[in-house]
């Protein structure tokens, strides 16, 4: 995926996650709007840090554009720690359906009051 593409696929997924995570009453689909909302913030992540023809940043390759490895650590960090904190976030979910049987967000809220 090239330039222009990524950015635009990228500002698509981060839209549709925030409308899902806006219009749905359902805890499962709001967390699954905020997975599709991250995976669009890393893509524009990814796409910026494209630079065509670029080679792996070691010694020794000669010379020319070399790909920054730092996007490349951050973009893996972000996917990890996102994977930890949606899986923590399902568990909880489950354990609140389980006790309040119920997913819908606005019967929870009435129920904290």
């Amino acid at each position: 995926m090239e330039g222009l593409s990524a950015f635009v696929l990228a500002i698509i997924l981060v839209g549709l996650g925030l409308w899902t995570l806006i219009e749905r009453r359902n805890v499962i689909w709001k967390l699954l709007g905020l997975n599709v909302a991250s995976g669009g913030a890393i893509l524009f992540l990814v796409a910026v840090a494209y630079r065509p023809q670029a080679r792996p940043a070691l010694l020794g390759l000669g010379p020319g554009p070399t790909a920054d490895p730092l996007p490349q650590a951050l973009v893996l960090t972000a996917i990890v720690i996102h994977f930890a904190t949606l899986a923590l976030a399902l568990a909880y979910v489950i354990f609140l359906t389980e006790h309040r049987h119920t997913q819908d967000i606005h019967k929870l809220e009435r129920e904290e009051e």
